[in-house]
């Protein structure tokens, strides 16, 4: 395997940061879908977005491979932070059927795809910048990498959905 430059790998970086805002801002968007709808769309651009994070670094994914890569990390992440997410989806979605709670839920599904995006986005920056290095990802640090993911990107998530409901009242 090749060795990169620092300098190589800061221009990486750059492009990967913006796959993950991306994947991000399109996740969040997702949270705006309808019932059902929402999860497999998700899934497809998470994945799509890890095959994106690894490009960056020069490494060719298929989205099974990103699949299988997404499976380890939340596997690492810790069974808790699976089910969670699987629980707030599914919450979520029942509450998107009703008239009454719909909107507000739209908001907090959409922060929780976002989050959820995110987290598993900048693992997948962090775990092809150590390949890139010529190093292996430990469990711990992925893990690491998921705690300090799901957090930052509640906040960067939130602020993204709350932008979003607003545009999509104002054009109502």
């Amino acid at each position: 395997m090749r060795k990169y430059t620092e300098e190589e790998l800061k221009e990486m970086d750059k492009k990967a940061d913006i796959a993950v805002k991306t994947m991000t801002l399109t996740s969040v968007g997702i949270g705006f879908a309808p019932v059902m709808v929402d999860v497999a769309v998700f899934m497809l651009t998470v994945s799509t977005g890890v095959v994106a994070v690894g490009k960056c670094y020069s490494f060719g994914l298929t989205k099974e491979d990103a699949g299988e890569l997404i499976k380890q990390f939340l596997k690492t992440a810790g069974l808790t932070y699976s089910m969670i997410f699987a629980g707030q989806k599914l919450t979520t979605s029942l509450l998107k059927s009703n008239p009454v709670t719909y909107t507000p839920t739209m908001i907090v599904d959409a922060a929780l795809c976002g989050a959820t995006a995110y987290s598993l986005g900048s693992t997948s920056r962090n775990y092809f910048r150590r390949r890139a290095e010529g190093k292996k990802a430990t469990q711990e640090e992925i893990r690491k990498w998921m705690k300090e993911g799901k957090s930052q990107g509640k906040k960067v998530a939130k602020k993204m959905a709350e932008e979003k409901a607003r545009a999509v009242s104002e054009k109502k």
